[in-house]
Parts: C-alpha cells; structure tokens; sequence
C-alpha cells in the first residue's frame, strides 16, 4: 500500500506538468494561428467596401438618382442589367447588406428608370432545369437567349419592397445568426488540420483579392452606357474573350478574365460582362453578375461558373 501511495504524487505531478505543456502548445497554437490568419488591413478594407450597413442602404429613398446612389453605395454596388425597354432605359444593381460579421449578409436589389430610382426588389430567379448526371438528375439554371427579355420584365414589374420589410428581414437574419452562432460540429484536430490548411490559403488570399479589386473596377458593368459604339466598349474592357452573333442577326461581346480567384468568395467575385449591340453596332444592352448567363461563353473554365 507504501508503494502505490507513494506513487500518486508522482501521477499528479505528471498529470500538471503535461497539463502545462498542453496549455504552452494551446498559447503557441493561438498566437501563431493569430498573426498568419490575420487578414491584411487593405485586403480588409477591400472586402468590408463590398457591403454596407443597414443605416446607409435606408437612406436611399425613390426619385434618388443613379449618380447620388452608387456615389452613396460606393463599391458595394454590383451592376445587374441596363437595357432599353419601351422607350426607358432600366438599370439594376445589387448591393449587399451586413446583418453581423463580414460573411453574414443579404442583399437587395434596386432599379432605376431613367437614372431614377424607381424601387428596391428582392432577388429575380431564373428558370432551373433538369439534366442527366451519372444515372440521376440535377438542377442547374436554364440557359437563356442574350435577347430574350423575359427575366429582365419580371424585375421591372417586381413587387417594390418597403423600408419596413427590408428592417424586419434583417432582424430575423440577425436572429437566425444568433440563433446558430458557435453550433459548429468540427473536432478540435481537425481544426488545427483547417488551421493549417488556412495559413497556406491565406497567402493566396493576400494575392487574390487585390487582383479580384482590380477586375471588378474593370469589369463594371456600370461603366459602359447605351448608345456606345463597339470601340467605345472596347476601349474600357479590352478585348473580348468571345465575339457572337444572335438568333436575330446583332453582335455580343463577352468581357473579363479566366483567371480562377479559388480564395475569393464566390459572391464578391468580379462578374463577367456581356454587351449586346444593335444593328448599327451601338450598345443595346449591358449584362453582369446575377443576370450574366455562364453559357454564353462556351471557354469559360469549369470552376468559373459556380
């Protein structure tokens, strides 16, 4: 009985010491998780400029113009369509709006009528089809012609929705964040895996996103205008990747980049731009982000059209 007694201030000593040695490992874990995860300040700056708070958005108001908006909006704004229909010209953006850390959001949409704003409209869906995949189906959304109107008609005839509803949307956002903040089901050892995995992806991200700021200036849908010839267009996007013709005889123009940003959110990713001319080979309608169909650029790589 000596023996075993005199053996269990030994197990307790060992039990502290490698208790210690766990704590130190933890310290060590957390600073250098700390000071390799950390996003660099300009690349922060870069990714909180593509949202807007809850006060900012509710101080737009219908009849505002589209200059005082997007000069209020800044770099949130996320060009949608501009086209010319029944004598007016339609524009939609899409703004994102914070509902708690960067990565919790919603977002709205707003159209204008003559540079005016006319309303704010929740997402338009496009059709969804069923294709064969390995023996099942999938869903996917259905291509659609560069001319065919009919998606572009159902956000001008949208429901407006009012400054109330927008402010009840994102208390429930909030709550549903609150709700299931700190739930996450991941094993600590496979946290440190993650961590790991995320120094390594956190050098790319201090690459990517400067260059995904970059094509999203150049790539804005905003900048071109109707009426613009196609050297006009040219000369703000550069070449083409694809030239084609449509079913009605006109010209379109597909602009950006291949390059792949794998680190960069899907949603704050640069859109593509497609312009569509008319028979005078002047610009008739300008399409980006939610209302650019992947399709109509065959080459576009396969991690593009998340």
């Amino acid at each position: 009985m000596r023996v075993v007694d005199s053996l269990r201030p030994m197990k307790k000593s060992s039990i502290k010491i490698k208790g210690l040695i766990l704590g130190i490992l933890a310290l060590l874990i957390c600073s250098v998780s700390y000071f390799a995860l950390r996003i660099p300040s300009e690349i922060e700056k870069q990714i909180k400029n593509q949202f807007v708070s809850e006060d900012t958005f509710l101080t737009i108001s219908s009849g505002s113009s589209l200059a005082e908006v997007t000069k209020t909006l800044g770099s949130a704004v996320r060009h949608q369509f501009t086209i010319s229909d029944s004598g007016h010209k339609w524009t939609l953006i899409r703004c994102f709006l914070h509902t708690g850390e960067v990565e919790d959001y919603v977002f709205y949409q707003l159209l204008f009528c003559d540079d005016v704003l006319l309303k704010t409209i929740d997402w338009i869906p496009g059709e969804m089809e069923e294709v064969p995949y390995q023996g099942t189906t999938w869903s996917r959304a259905k291509p659609w012609d560069i001319e065919d109107m009919t998606r572009v008609r159902k956000a001008i005839n949208a429901r407006a929705v009012t400054h109330e509803q927008i402010q009840a949307n994102l208390e429930d956002a909030r709550a549903t964040d609150k709700k299931y903040n700190g739930q996450g089901n991941i094993p600590t050892v496979v946290g440190y895996v993650f961590m790991l995995a995320s120094m390594n992806s956190m050098e790319k991200i201090k690459k990517e996103y400067p260059i995904n700021e970059e094509f999203r200036e150049r790539y804005d849908g905003c900048r071109a205008s109707l009426g613009m010839s196609v050297k006009e267009v040219d000369a703000l996007y550069g070449e083409p990747l694809r030239v084609f013709t449509t079913k009605a005889g006109h010209t379109a123009r597909i602009y950006g980049n291949h390059q792949y940003l794998e680190n960069v959110d899907h949603f704050l990713r640069f859109s593509y731009v497609a312009v569509l001319f008319d028979s005078e080979e002047n610009v008739a309608g300008i399409f980006s982000d939610g209302f650019f169909d992947n399709d109509w650029d065959p080459g576009m790589p396969y991690q593009q059209r998340e």
